[in-house]
């Protein structure tokens, strides 16, 4: 088996086997694949006239909930394509932020994960703290 090294920005080493590389490319490009397919289910999102005012909000609701799921489908579409060129580019399982290696269990977990746990976290924390308005548990 032949190893794969992949370099940071900054210089920083990963070392992946060839197979498992390939692995992480055939299950991104399958992801892709089905996300595409996903994608273009945009029926749900129409707008569908009601006398009942029950059912107007119901339906407001049902639409409000697809355009949210197409949004994050979208946004998990793009890092499967970020992840894909990262595998192209040679810098795939390199955190983007620290050019740490990501563990390979994160990227066993979240295969287009293009940055460490700690980064993250970090990101996560900042993405919440710019949020105005208060998210409901889910």
């Amino acid at each position: 088996m032949q190893a794969v090294c992949f370099r940071g920005k900054g210089g920083k080493v990963a070392v992946m086997k060839e197979v498992e590389l390939n692995q992480y490319n055939a299950l991104l490009m399958a992801r892709r694949t089905e996300m595409i397919g996903k994608s273009r289910q945009r029926e749900e999102i129409c707008i569908v006239e009601s006398n009942e005012q029950i059912e107007t909000v119901q339906l407001a609701g049902q639409r409000e909930f697809a355009a949210r799921s197409l949004e994050r489908q979208t946004k998990v579409l793009g890092q499967v394509q970020a992840a894909l060129e990262r595998i192209h580019d040679g810098e795939f399982g390199i955190c983007l932020d620290c050019e740490e290696p990501i563990s390979p269990k994160r990227l066993a977990a979240v295969p287009w994960a293009a940055y460490c746990l700690q980064c993250q976290e970090a990101h996560d924390a900042q993405e919440w703290a710019g949020r105005s308005e208060p998210r409901l548990a889910a």
